[in-house]
């Protein structure tokens, strides 16, 4: 059976992930290689990223580039999301790196990630008889795409991404009470029309994609599972998350399923997502850990 090599580059506002697969006739895939470096090209905000967030992104795109020529890839995938689309030199930036790397870089729209995220879930994870609520929460923005079946119900792409949440409101260790109450605040405010869809449909279960959600899979038990998801206890989400929100830095790097590169921006992830299953509890809780990238290659290969 003759095989296709396809590598794919998600360049998220946190973190650059490369996927290189072996993709074969029968619409199936091996994974070949995993890589994920934490770039953090929103990390001063999405409105100009700077220059160590840019020499940070040169050099991981260096190694991924001799990543993909040392394993003979036959085509290469290269994506920008939030903080590339958002920034005002994000253009350039793209530039520099695809002359830097060799690599040509596509800056997608909000619904655009939207639309390869619900691809790569529904490539891994079982038909659902309830709407499903996929919740993508990256440095820049966070998707959400709400889905029944084959139907999109609601989606939009929003500019409250962990890396922005974090250098608005986290401005004390531990959170204080008062910025916590901001953000919540300004969530209400934001997610309006977000709450209003998900209070019209009877019940819906809440779908995590990789970033914190990969956090929280490592720390609740797991009802069943697949290859690439797992149903999660939900009725432990909320004391879990409440139990870490008010720690300091010194007691995070003690949780040993918090990565290190994730202990500042943590904190307002799980606020972001307590708020979202405060406002509407969900029936289940889903992890998956398909998003974007395995989307990208079932749009781009055509396999479903």
């Amino acid at each position: 059976m003759s095989t296709r090599r396809i590598a794919v580059i998600d360049l998220g506002s946190n973190t650059f992930h490369l996927l290189i697969v072996d993709l074969q006739q029968d619409g199936q895939w091996i994974s070949l290689l995993k890589d994920r470096r934490y770039v953090k090209l929103a990390s001063g905000g999405l409105d100009v990223i700077n220059d160590d967030s840019l020499q940070r992104g040169i050099a991981v795109m260096k190694e991924f580039a001799t990543q993909i020529q040392s394993w003979k890839v036959d085509a290469t995938y290269a994506v920008g999301t939030a903080a590339m689309r958002e920034a005002k030199n994000g253009l350039e930036v793209a530039c520099i790196l695809e002359e830097q790397s060799g690599i040509p870089i596509e800056i997608i729209d909000g619904h655009q990630e939207a639309h390869y995220i619900l691809k790569g879930i529904q490539s891994a994870l079982p038909a659902l008889p309830a709407p499903g609520l996929i919740m993508d929460i990256g440095g820049g923005s966070v998707e959400f795409i709400l889905f029944r079946g084959d139907e999109v119900l609601f989606v939009h792409s929003y500019k409250i991404g962990v890396a922005l949440l974090y250098e608005q409101f986290h401005k004390h260790d531990p959170i204080h009470i008062s910025e916590i109450n901001a953000l919540t605040s300004f969530l209400e405010t934001e997610l309006v029309e977000l709450i209003k869809k998900l209070k019209d449909v009877k019940e819906f279960y809440l779908i995590g994609a990789s970033g914190s959600f990969e956090v929280i899979q490592d720390s609740l038990p797991k009802l069943q599972t697949g290859d690439h998801w797992s149903e999660l206890e939900l009725q432990d989400l909320d004391a879990y998350m409440s139990e870490v929100i008010p720690m300091d830095l010194v007691e995070r790097k003690l949780r040993k399923e918090i990565p290190i590169e994730r202990l500042d921006y943590i904190v307002v992830a799980y606020l972001l997502i307590r708020y979202i299953i405060r406002a509407c509890p969900p029936a289940k809780l889903y992890y998956c850990d398909y998003a974007l990238k395995e989307g990208v290659i079932a749009d781009k290969t055509g396999l479903f």
